[in-house]
């Protein structure tokens, strides 16, 4: 569903959506009013009568409440506005994370610790030396990431289902090959954007 200009809206966006945009929830009262269109055609510019202010949403972030009379929808380029600005009790204010990509949340820190003791525990080679962290960036065929991919996914598989597996080195864990999926995905995805970066 499209709102239009006039529209009373409800947000059903969920508290960690608002306050990632920077909204009061407490404070933000049962419904709002449409009042702008942008130019993109899922953002809507709502006023809250209880904060007293505006700001932009996603159409999945609204209900309709009810319709008022319809006024001719306002294109715009959306430019910073008071009600795309962060505030923060202390009195700081930033621009909008609207279209802004969080590596903190997207992605686990416990994960990502996880993956690195496994690296750090497969550096040793078999001449004694210890390779770099980042020996792999200086360019794996991508045949080797394929064939490793399929071999430590079968190993995921075999013991999600119960099975004991071991490969060259002796038993494997559930946790390792989960780290050798991530590893062998990582490298082959590294090794395409690097030849589109060089392309």
């Amino acid at each position: 569903m499209k709102f239009e200009i006039g529209n009373t809206v409800k947000v059903v966006a969920d508290k960690e959506r608002l306050e990632y945009l920077g909204i009061d929830v407490d404070a933000l009262g049962e419904s709002g009013e449409v009042v702008e269109i942008g130019n993109e055609i899922l953002s809507y510019r709502v006023n809250f009568p209880n904060l007293n202010d505006y700001w932009w949403l996603n159409k999945q972030d609204l209900e309709l409440v009810g319709r008022k009379s319809k006024r001719k929808a306002k294109a715009t380029s959306q430019p910073e506005t008071p009600s795309q600005i962060r505030k923060f009790a202390t009195g700081a204010t930033r621009d909008t994370l609207e279209g802004k990509l969080s590596y903190v949340k997207a992605l686990s820190p416990i994960v990502l610790q996880r993956y690195v003791q496994y690296l750090d525990a497969h550096r040793l080679q078999p001449d004694g030396s210890m390779r770099d962290f980042d020996n792999w960036k200086k360019g794996i065929d991508i045949d080797a990431y394929f064939d490793g991919l399929g071999r430590h996914f079968v190993a995921v598989w075999l013991l999600q289902q119960g099975f004991d597996t071991k490969d060259n080195h002796g038993p494997v864990t559930l946790e390792d090959s989960l780290c050798a999926v991530i590893f062998n995905s990582m490298g082959w995805l590294f090794e395409i954007l690097k030849e589109k970066e060089n392309a």
